[in-house]
């Protein structure tokens, strides 16, 4: 990936992190509105159908939010719903609840998700106190994975960029790719706010399109058209990880 995606990405992936982990509040939601003209992943190439769909979707909810005055209350209130922010969650926003029968979090899919965050030098900023595999937190993870390879490449080191970039390659294959599309896809339908379909479909946008960039491949589709979600199936050890290493 050349630097120019690579940084594009990590700013789209930025921005969306940061809305997926805490509601937006007024500023923040005018702030985001004035990007739909600047939004770096618009005009990247190739891109598939569905995701130049869902960006256009995206912008037209969230522009249309501010235009029919969606307060930032009403925002957190649908977010709150959705995401179980102090309720019971109509979405859960973690990929453990997901992929595994009994819906837990901190279970072997939120390890798996810590151990790929090592593999980077990485943690959670709330380690063992909220589950890692929170959709923000994996999008910021990519975001962070990104960046590391660019200042890398800046470095001239490349060896040290594929191997951040193979991570994130890897990450998006394994986990975000088997849920994410899925749970945004019933966000968006379950949302009350154009804010917050607008929102998910920005997101599933820009993880269609990050997961062709890094070629990562498709989501997996029900049978029915829409994306499926891939039962976990356990990695043999998850306790072995080591941070790419820079070299002078």
């Amino acid at each position: 990936m050349n630097p120019d995606l690579l940084d594009r990405c990590a700013a789209a992936l930025t921005v969306l992190a940061r809305l997926q982990l805490s509601p937006a509040d007024e500023a923040t939601m005018d702030q985001v509105v004035s990007l739909a003209e600047q939004w770096p992943l618009t005009d990247v190439a190739p891109q598939s159908t569905e995701a130049r769909r869902a960006r256009v979707a995206g912008w037209d909810l969230l522009q249309g939010s501010r235009d029919i005055e969606e307060t930032a209350e009403q925002v957190r209130q649908d977010q709150d719903r959705l995401y179980g922010l102090t309720a019971r969650a109509v979405v859960p926003p973690f990929e453990s609840v997901h992929r595994n029968e009994e819906g837990l979090v901190f279970d072997a899919v939120t390890l798996e998700v810590r151990s790929a965050y090592l593999r980077a030098g990485l943690r959670a900023p709330a380690l063992n106190r909220e589950p890692d595999d929170h959709l923000g937190l994996e999008l910021d993870f990519l975001a962070r994975c990104c960046t590391a390879a660019l200042d890398a490449l800046e470095r001239g080191n490349e060896d040290v960029a594929d191997s951040y970039l193979a991570v994130a390659q890897e990450f998006t294959h394994d986990h975000l790719l088997t849920w994410a599309p899925a749970v945004l896809e019933r966000a968006r339908g379950a949302s009350r706010t154009r804010w917050m379909r607008g929102l998910e479909e920005l997101t599933l946008a820009t993880v269609l399109t990050f997961a062709e960039a890094v070629g990562a491949g498709q989501p997996p589709r029900e049978t029915t058209g829409g994306y499926a979600i891939i039962a976990h199936r356990p990695k043999a050890d998850v306790t072995s990880v080591t941070a790419p290493e820079e070299t002078e």
